[in-house]
């Protein structure tokens, strides 16, 4: 009797230490698994941290108007103005760009603005009477006794510059107001209704001190 009541006591302890070693083994797994899947699992950056993350030499610009995704993008200083199009996702179907320099190499915290076909047509619309004959070109180089400063110069002095009616003089302090000093002459481009023919008239006559 003695000897089963032992073998049973001795059964009774070889149970015991096997259920710890299971119960060992399933923490020890479960452990694992959670490891794993905190590793797995990438939270998100916040949009402060992804600012701080953008390397020095990416520049910033800011394109509205006729495209997919109107924004502020980061990009390569070599970046041109179409570049920006494709990371907004392209030109809506109304979008027009033929007062845009599509080749115009961007600069930081430069403003794009697409404008539609209704918005180009109605800008030559009211810029539409401008006099081209020998007698305006005289009053052109009289009216101008010197540079117009196009970050100074009043709504008046703007329409001196040939090709620039009073919408576009509007627009061009407007683009002052909203946008900063132009930096470059080439800066005009930006402007609606002012593309590259408008400026190669008037870009000899203007400065941006």
């Amino acid at each position: 009797m003695e000897k089963v009541l032992f073998w049973l006591k001795e059964q009774k302890i070889i149970c015991l230490i096997a259920f710890l070693s299971f119960m060992c083994l399933v923490f020890i797994g479960l452990y694992i698994k959670e490891v794993t899947a905190e590793e797995a699992y990438v939270c998100p950056k916040s949009a402060e941290t992804v600012d701080n993350e953008v390397n020095d030499d990416k520049i910033v610009v800011d394109i509205k108007g006729a495209v997919a995704n109107p924004g502020v993008y980061y990009t390569d200083p070599s970046s041109i103005v179409n570049d920006i199009i494709f990371l907004a996702g392209g030109l809506t179907s109304d979008a027009d760009t033929s007062n845009l320099n599509l080749s115009k190499k961007v600069t930081d915290e430069m403003v794009i603005t697409v404008y539609t076909h209704e918005e180009v047509k109605n800008l030559e619309k009211q810029d539409a009477i401008i006099e081209t004959d020998n007698s305006d070109d005289n009053d052109i180089e009289e009216n101008l006794s010197g540079l117009i400063n196009i970050n100074t110069a009043s709504l008046e002095e703007l329409q001196n510059l040939p090709g620039i009616g009073e919408a576009k003089a509007k627009s061009i302090i407007e683009y002052r107001k909203n946008c900063g000093k132009f930096t470059k002459k080439e800066d005009l481009l930006n402007i609606k209704g002012i593309g590259d023919s408008v400026f190669a008239d008037l870009k000899d006559y203007i400065t941006v001190e």
